[in-house]
């Protein structure tokens, strides 16, 4: 019995290495195409310009929440770009919140630095 459940053990890792890594080969492949560099360059660039454009007619919370809205065209562009592609729709989400977390980030830096240009006037 334990034997079987070894050998089943054995098999299923075997076979689910190459999957795996099918799988990592084809979302870099994916995110490696100038198709995807262009449009994600123009979805940060215009966040980062809205954003630093409302934080100097808002609070730096307004514009951190409005200025990925501002640039909703763009993010639905890479959304599409997705589901052209194999990946699950859960798959898609995750890649495009993980797209989203990491422009907020760049967002929320130029948001303060202009900030501080203001107050320092």
């Amino acid at each position: 019995m334990k034997a079987i459940f070894i050998t089943n053990l054995f098999l299923f890792l075997l076979f689910i290495t190459p999957v795996n890594g099918q799988e990592f080969g084809q979302s870099k492949k994916l995110f490696s195409t100038p198709g995807f560099k262009k449009m994600k360059l123009k979805y940060e660039q215009c966040v980062l310009s809205k954003g630093e454009l409302f934080a100097k007619v808002s609070t730096p919370s307004e514009a951190i929440k409005f200025a990925p809205i501002a640039c909703k065209r763009e993010i639905l562009e890479i959304k599409q770009f997705f589901l052209n592609s194999a990946f699950k729709k859960a798959v898609i989400t995750a890649l495009i919140d993980s797209i989203k977390e990491g422009v907020e980030i760049d967002l929320v830096n130029i948001v303060y630095k202009e900030r501080l240009k203001y107050l320092k006037k």
